[in-house]
């Protein structure tokens, strides 16, 4: 005797699922990258990875290529649509902070379905999944603030006068605040014998005096430029400061020459 058993599915529970998923996942790689996105890019993202998730699911059982495929092309596309990379170190990176991310919210969401009581009752409904995938999303990224570092090391690329353009190494400071007091735009501070070699002779127009107070040491004026098209390369993932402006210390910022600016993490955000 054989039975037929027939099962319904809701293609826009699976959908909502999937894209709440999928933000949290991005969520997560973001919080792991040293860069900031928006959130329209995270949730461009999380919608294109959860189209592909939904046509790999309706496949018939004898497509397994096609939706590996699939499945391949969503995580392609969350990547380059969220962090801006579509090839090279940067996509890597990326991708391998994914697929990370991915077994630790999936690991962490499949332990609780499993201990908590009433895996065939209530924890079956789409709304106990996004309840409690917000709650793991939630566990994760407050341990991973409490585990980032106040500073980050980079890469800057300024250009000066009469085309030079020179790399320089940096740091993202969580402790740096200054802004330019009539604009409110992020500044950041350069040491000064960088800035003579972009610009020996002239300095560019714009000039502001930018006020300042550092810890263990007396509030003073740093003379501040605008500048523009400054590109900030972390961990293979370069992204472009615009309207930003740098101040001239005076003196050096690292004792060992680590690095020669300090950046703004707000200056990093898209």
């Amino acid at each position: 005797m054989y039975y037929e058993v027939y099962y319904e599915v809701y293609l826009d529970s699976i959908f909502l699922i999937c894209l709440c998923m999928n933000r949290y996942l991005l969520g997560l790689t973001a919080l792991c990258l040293p860069c900031a996105v928006s959130h329209v890019r995270l949730w461009a993202g999380a919608a294109l990875g959860a189209v592909g998730n939904l046509l790999a699911l309706v496949l018939p059982a004898g497509a397994g290529p096609l939706r590996l495929a699939l499945f391949g092309a969503g995580f392609y596309g969350m990547a380059g649509i969220a962090f801006k990379c579509w090839r090279g170190k940067g996509l890597v990176k990326a991708a391998e902070v994914l697929c990370v991310c991915f077994f630790l919210l999936g690991g962490a969401l499949a332990l609780l379905l499993r201990l908590l009581p009433g895996r065939e009752g209530w924890l079956a409904s789409s709304a106990a999944v996004l309840l409690l995938g917000t709650v793991c999303y939630e566990g994760i990224r407050l341990l991973a603030l409490r585990r980032q570092k106040s500073r980050e090391s980079c890469r800057v690329n300024l250009h000066g006068a009469d085309g030079r353009s020179m790399w320089i190494q940096g740091l993202v400071d969580t402790g740096n605040s200054l802004t330019e007091p009539i604009s409110g735009r992020p500044v950041a501070v350069l040491e000064k014998r960088i800035w003579e070699q972009l610009y020996p002779e002239q300095p560019p127009p714009g000039m502001r005096v930018i006020p300042y107070h550092s810890v263990g040491k007396a509030a003073g004026i740093l003379t501040g430029y605008p500048i523009k098209d400054m590109e900030v390369e972390i961990g293979g993932i370069r992204q472009k400061c615009r309207e930003a402006y740098v101040a001239i210390g005076q003196e050096g910022l690292s004792c060992t020459g680590a690095y020669e600016i300090l950046l703004q993490p707000s200056m990093l955000e898209t």
